[in-house]
């Protein structure tokens, strides 16, 4: 019985798939009405294999995954470097182009004994004032004017009416002061005096000084650059450690991006009279082309792993 069994068990797998002649057929068939147990055995061959994943696909879904990752990022690269467009237009059209003195850039009215009325001719779109003690004499003001247009006022808000701004002096006589900011020598528009009876005595004469640029732009377009030689050193000295000169470029472009947003925003200039704005929109610039630079590195990274999945 013990051999018949085996020699059906044998047979199973064969009669199952209906490869076996009539004869055999039959000869398992009527074993299998009175064998529980080859009849178990039959009924477990006979149940539908779970069907397993091949590992040939493991590589197409990798490649599949790395060309959605890299169109993400292309879309993204996109809209970053759109808007640092955007910035950049805005940083150069916005620059400031201040105004050297001329006679009549500013006209000075009376407001009582309260200050000033301040009228600038209407070549000056945009202006500020700084009210601030003598250094010398605190019982006197100093009142520093800076007047200036852009590129966007002069070609697309023409024939606006003159500024005005209202002055007021605390009480104290005020020298006020126009700064061109071209390096001459600033200029005394007039004297304030509220108590006296002529209140305003027009000067219009230079008093020996001169307000300087500041350089702290150029001190940090230097920082970046040696930060960007001494990354080019590291990187050539990594050729054989990919980990580390990956972060390396990784780090590596934001001195680019730094130096790029500086000619950007001053031009090949390592002096500035607006330091705040033009610092700030630095930053601001540069973090978004760091950013840009970032998802272009990837992309780059990306393609390349994608050619190799291809060509295996």
């Amino acid at each position: 019985m013990k051999n018949k069994c085996s020699i059906i068990r044998d047979l199973l797998p064969l009669y199952a798939e209906n490869m076996v002649s009539d004869d055999t057929a039959a000869f398992v068939a009527e074993h299998l009405k009175s064998c529980e147990a080859c009849r178990k055995e039959y009924e477990q061959i006979k149940k539908p294999k779970p069907i397993q994943k091949s590992n040939d696909a493991a590589p197409l879904q990798k490649l599949s995954h790395k060309l959605k990752l890299k169109r993400i990022q292309t879309i993204a690269l996109t809209a970053v470097f759109v808007i640092a467009l955007l910035v950049s237009a805005f940083a150069v059209l916005g620059a400031p182009i201040y105004q050297p003195y001329s006679e009549g850039i500013v006209t000075i009215e009376e407001l009582g004994d309260k200050g000033l009325t301040l009228t600038f001719d209407k070549n000056v779109t945009d202006f500020h004032y700084d009210i601030h003690d003598d250094p010398d004499d605190s019982s006197i003001c100093i009142c520093d004017i800076e007047a200036w247009t852009t590129l966007w006022d002069k070609w697309f808000s023409q024939g606006k009416e003159n500024l005005s701004a209202t002055v007021v002096s605390e009480g104290k006589p005020m020298y006020l002061f126009y700064i061109p900011n071209d390096t001459s020598e600033n200029v005394c528009l007039a004297k304030y005096d509220p108590s006296a009876e002529n209140q305003i005595e027009i000067d219009g004469e230079t008093k020996g000084i001169t307000t300087l640029p500041r350089l702290v732009l150029g001190y940090y377009l230097i920082l970046a650059t040696g930060v960007l030689g001494i990354m080019v050193i590291v990187w050539l000295l990594t050729r054989k450690k990919q980990t580390v000169r990956l972060w390396v470029e990784r780090i590596g472009l934001y001195p680019v991006a730094y130096i790029v947003s500086h000619c950007i925003v001053s031009g090949i200039n390592w002096t500035t009279y607006s330091i705040s704005r033009d610092f700030s929109l630095i930053i601001f610039l540069s973090i978004l082309l760091y950013s840009g630079l970032l998802l272009a590195h990837n992309i780059w990274y990306l393609k390349k792993e994608i050619k190799t999945v291809n060509r295996l």
